[in-house]
């Protein structure tokens, strides 16, 4: 996917200072409510979640529920389990077409966290903001559909159909549904001490836009104006608007592999295998202890295994100490 030009509202027929990300008053993964407040207000769901497994057709089958982000459900015919799962964001850059891709790889970045890498079928949730006048809503909607189109084409998947509704805030998102096989996917939960952890994509990206929004807001333009140029700014903002709308094939933002095939795998995805080939990092290492995650004051050298010739590098999903 080749840098786009900055988005110009005025080549659209709108007003010069139209701004996506002004329809809505919370940003990226602030729709999100606390996962200790979801699981009080889903607990009414959970009742017969919490197995590990189901009998089908008198297979041990895999199953995953109520508070994950993807449903793992084992399917009446025998040997297959539907994979789904749903999420949206509100407006976080200012390109229509650019958040379209954006809410799309968003959709399909918890199937890539659990293995999967085919995507059966996709559904748009699309919230139109109320506030929108005629001109912006026709203008800018079908740029953002197109986008959320081709990043779901790009995935070898096609959206046939979804929801559209009128809404105080512009919401983005969708449904991603795929049919597997018990080897086609990956049960989050398969970390070991010792595994290390591996960012597919830089830190920082909510840094980034917010502070090219604040181009537009002189007071806060004003406090930091002599420590970065606005040229610094708009690189950053393309930068991450980039990696956002990057699709996580490769197992997600935060992978874990065994130590040995890390060293491969940060090579491997540097190559033309994944496109224009992107950085990895090895930023830590899973240990025993009570399945949360810390960050230490004093970082350490996390040694791994040279770069040898694996021929099964697999991303493993979820790593907590």
């Amino acid at each position: 996917m080749s840098v786009r030009e900055s988005f110009n509202p005025e080549s659209y027929e709108l007003d010069k200072s139209f701004r996506l990300t002004r329809f809505t008053e919370l940003k990226g993964t602030g729709c999100k409510v606390p996962q200790d407040v979801l699981q009080k207000l889903l607990e009414s769901l959970q009742e017969n979640h919490f197995q590990e497994d189901e009998q089908f057709l008198g297979a041990v089958m895999p199953r995953l529920g109520i508070g994950m982000d993807t449903c793992v459900i084992p399917l009446r015919h025998g040997g297959l389990s539907l994979v789904q799962t749903t999420d949206y964001i509100y407006p976080i850059v200012d390109d229509p077409y650019m958040m379209g891709r954006i809410a799309c790889a968003n959709v399909l970045s918890d199937l890539y966290a659990m293995g999967v890498t085919e995507c059966d079928n996709m559904l748009m949730l699309l919230g139109i903001s109320n506030k929108m006048t005629d001109r912006e809503r026709d203008k800018v909607v079908p740029l953002i559909i197109q986008g959320f189109k081709d990043a779901a084409e790009e995935a070898g998947t096609s959206v046939t159909g979804g929801q559209t509704v009128l809404n105080p805030w512009i919401v983005l998102g969708g449904v991603a549904t795929t049919v597997c096989q018990p080897n086609e996917f990956i049960m989050p939960d398969n970390a070991v001490p010792g595994d290390v952890l591996v960012l597919t994509k830089p830190l920082g990206t909510q840094v980034a836009v917010a502070v090219h929004q604040w181009l537009d807001i002189p007071e806060k333009w004003n406090k930091i104006k002599l420590v970065v140029t606005q040229e610094d700014v708009e690189l950053a903002y393309q930068e991450a608007m980039m990696n956002m709308a990057r699709l996580n094939r490769t197992g997600g933002l935060l992978i874990c592999l065994p130590r040995e095939q890390a060293a491969r795998f940060c090579a491997e995805i540097k190559s033309p295998k994944y496109g224009e080939g992107h950085q990895a990092w090895i930023i830590g290492i899973v240990e025993k202890g009570n399945r949360t995650a810390r960050i230490i004051d004093k970082p350490r050298i996390i040694e791994v295994a040279p770069q040898v010739a694996t021929q099964n590098v697999n991303p493993t999903p979820g790593a907590t100490s």
